[in-house]
């Protein structure tokens, strides 16, 4: 931009931090792998050739030589960037100056979005604005919080608590998302389409909130699926290189995950989250991520310790398949063997666009399930359509219970007694769960909390199959105190010797007629002086106990 002088009513802040240096971040300004890089990269569509695009915007392809003027015939090589880090990493810096660089590009409009007025104003727009030179500055208009530039480019900020305010003008070159975990995923689908016209880009800058929507949308393309155009870096707070150079903060920092790591648990989770930007302490997650890794079996001998003969199954095995269906969203699909040791996740369905019945076909065919003797697939008890169609095809379901809360408890209970294993061909299956989190539980009119606790309903279909499968199995796990904590087992020992010795003899006795039912013993002879109710109620010095 020209250096024009002027006298024009400036942003608070302007041009503060014009002298501080920028120090070097490996992750932002590496020559080739950096965020910057990544950014200045185009594509010449003459001769498929990469290379750094010019100060105006402008790209010289370094092979064929041809001068590109515009993105229709040398694109971006990316357009959706993500920047991961833990608190005050330096991530919102990074953004500030890569909007700041293009915004020096001719007639580029420019949105920059927060989840809030506030962090807008107490962050993300003095982090901009002090680094915008003043003479480049032609506007500003603090009613609208827009700045135009001399050069015919814009900037504006927007505040998504209002996520239909996201619906810019068609034509803007880019949209900066700070802190994207708390801007509403609503947000970020509402701006997305206002880029087509002009080929424009997301920039996405935060900590991490679990699974939060950035890590479906960006992180999981770039890192898990290799998405053309999607790109993403993560690294920790004490790698921003203004801590490195104080051994007064690195020490601080050495503290707080010491302290962390002998507190273990959600302190150990936190500190990962918010110090580290790893997406393991999602709010309101119903499993244990971190029993979930340990009970996930990544290669064959792991699982051979619970499936003796894999990877082939034994057809004398019980099988279980939950399903899922819906309309508006993906037909899910789970395989669980059931072994001595436990329930094993072996395989994985997932598929849409398909009516009910065609998937009766690809799910046997894919689970082999006619090479097994005993086949149990089970659903929700309300899925009459389901249930309708399958069985016309000859595949009896069974009706499971479909509350969320009894469902969920069951499976806790195979998953904290160690009994439950998911192996390394279920990913989908592993991902979902791990991000499978409770509604939010607040009335937005009153904030007042709701009597029922909903699941977050979002890519659920795997756990909810699973779900399903483990409702049909009328089993609990050999040990369910298995994965309690000494605080519990101390807790559940004072409730028992807390009760009197009747209350004791007869929750024993449920017991035993509960496992004499699941084992087959039903009914006694009718010569059985014992018959019809055998000693359910004790024997007959106890009755008459009871009835003194």
């Amino acid at each position: 931009m020209a250096n024009i002088l002027h006298k024009v009513r400036l942003p608070p802040g302007c041009g503060d931090n014009l002298s501080e240096p920028y120090l070097f971040n490996p992750y932002m300004h590496d020559p080739n792998k950096g965020f910057f890089a990544a950014l200045r990269k185009r594509v010449c569509l003459k001769c498929k050739s990469t290379g750094c695009r010019n100060g105006d915007g402008s790209f010289d392809c370094p092979n064929c030589g041809l001068h590109h003027t515009a993105t229709d015939t040398a694109p971006r090589a990316f357009d959706n960037f993500l920047l991961l880090s833990g608190r005050q990493g330096g991530k919102t810096l990074g953004g500030a100056h890569a909007v700041r660089e293009e915004l020096t590009i001719p007639n580029s409009h420019w949105w920059v979005l927060g989840p809030t007025y506030k962090v807008l104003h107490d962050s993300t727009f003095p982090t901009l604005v002090k680094l915008l030179n003043p003479d480049w500055v032609k506007r500003w208009d603090p009613e609208h919080t827009e700045i135009d530039f001399y050069n015919g480019s814009t900037v504006s900020f927007r505040s998504l608590e209002d996520p239909e305010r996201a619906r810019g003008p068609q034509g803007l070159k880019g949209g900066w998302f700070d802190e994207a975990a708390q801007c509403p995923e609503r947000g970020y689908s509402v701006f997305k389409p206002t880029l087509l016209k002009s080929s424009g880009i997301i920039i996405a800058t935060t900590t991490v909130l679990g699974f939060d929507w950035t890590y479906d949308e960006i992180e999981k393309r770039a890192a898990v699926y290799k998405e053309p155009g999607y790109w993403y870096a993560r690294w920790w707070t004490e790698e921003n290189p203004l801590f490195r150079s104080s051994t007064q903060i690195m020490e601080k920092l050495a503290r707080v995950k010491a302290q962390a790591e002998a507190n273990g648990g959600q302190a150990l989770a936190f500190y990962e989250q918010e110090y580290r930007g790893e997406r393991k302490n999602a709010s309101g997650l119903i499993y244990d991520y971190q029993l979930i890794e340990k009970q996930t079996l990544m290669t064959d001998e792991e699982i051979r310790k619970v499936l003796p003969e894999w990877p082939a199954i034994h057809p004398d095995r019980t099988m279980l398949v939950g399903l899922d269906s819906g309309v508006d969203h993906p037909f899910g699909a789970v395989l669980v063997v059931v072994t001595t040791k436990g329930l094993v996740v072996v395989d994985e369905y997932l598929e849409r666009r398909k009516a009910i019945s065609q998937h009766i076909g690809p799910i046997t065919g894919q689970f082999k399930t006619s090479a097994y003797r005993e086949t149990k697939f089970a659903a929700n008890k309300n899925e009459a359509n389901l249930i309708l169609e399958w069985g016309l095809r000859g595949v009896g379901i069974i009706r499971a219970e479909n509350k969320h809360q009894v469902g969920i408890q069951r499976v806790q209970s195979w998953l904290y007694s160690n009994q439950l294993y998911f192996t390394y061909r279920v990913p989908r299956t592993i991902e979902q769960i791990r991000a499978y989190r409770n509604a939010d539980n607040t009335k937005p009119s009153t904030g007042e909390k709701k009597l029922v606790e909903n699941v977050f309903k979002y890519k659920d279909e795997l756990p909810d199959a699973l779900r399903y499968a483990i409702m049909a199995w009328p089993e609990l796990p050999d040990d369910v105190d298995a994965g309690k904590s000494e605080q519990e087992r101390d807790r559940e020992k004072k409730r028992w010797n807390n009760l009197d010795e009747r209350m004791k003899t007869d929750v024993l006795r449920m017991r035993e007629y509960n496992k004499q039912q699941e084992n087959g013993e039903r009914d006694l002879a009718d010569e059985d002086p014992r018959a019809p109710l055998g000693d359910f109620y004790g024997d007959s010095d106890q009755v008459q106990s009871w009835l003194s």
